[in-house]
């Protein structure tokens, strides 16, 4: 099984961080991190250049789950289970964390479901390290393995 984290932005300084994470996490599950950068031009058109970017990637049975401030809340340990639960009957799952206006309406359309890893708004840089923390949690959880960092 693979996780795939599709960010519209680069990484940059954050990408070493990532690097750790993806590492930790390879005892669990090949997770691939994609920096898709995005259009430097900030209107409606360059959001849907991103995301046709995004859905030419996208397979059909890929179960996208778009990061949003809006979408469900996890505590820890739910997530993991849920984590768990799309793992066994999804097929691949894909995050996708926006860029800097965030996402064009058709990757909202498109996406399976939608999560939040925080209320407040968060670089796109940042929540990807979230991200990457808390599925690296999930597997600990699930591995009944204590997790101290």
């Amino acid at each position: 099984m693979r996780i795939d984290v599709l960010v519209l932005g680069k990484m940059k300084d954050f990408a070493r961080i990532a690097e750790e994470y993806i590492k930790m996490l390879s005892q669990f599950v090949e997770v691939r991190l994609l920096e898709l950068g995005h259009e430097n031009v900030e209107d409606e058109s360059s959001l849907k250049r991103d995301a046709m970017k995004v859905l030419r990637m996208l397979k059909d049975d890929d179960h996208l789950i778009l990061l949003d401030e809006h979408g469900k809340d996890f505590d820890s340990i739910s997530f993991a289970h849920h984590i768990f639960e799309l793992m066994t009957r999804k097929g691949k799952l894909v995050f996708l964390v926006g860029g800097p206006l965030g996402v064009d309406d058709s990757l909202k359309k498109r996406a399976n479901e939608k999560i939040s890893l925080s209320r407040m708004t968060l670089t796109h840089r940042l929540a990807t390290i979230v991200l990457l923390e808390q599925l690296f949690r999930s597997f600990k959880i699930l591995s009944n393995q204590k997790y101290h960092y």
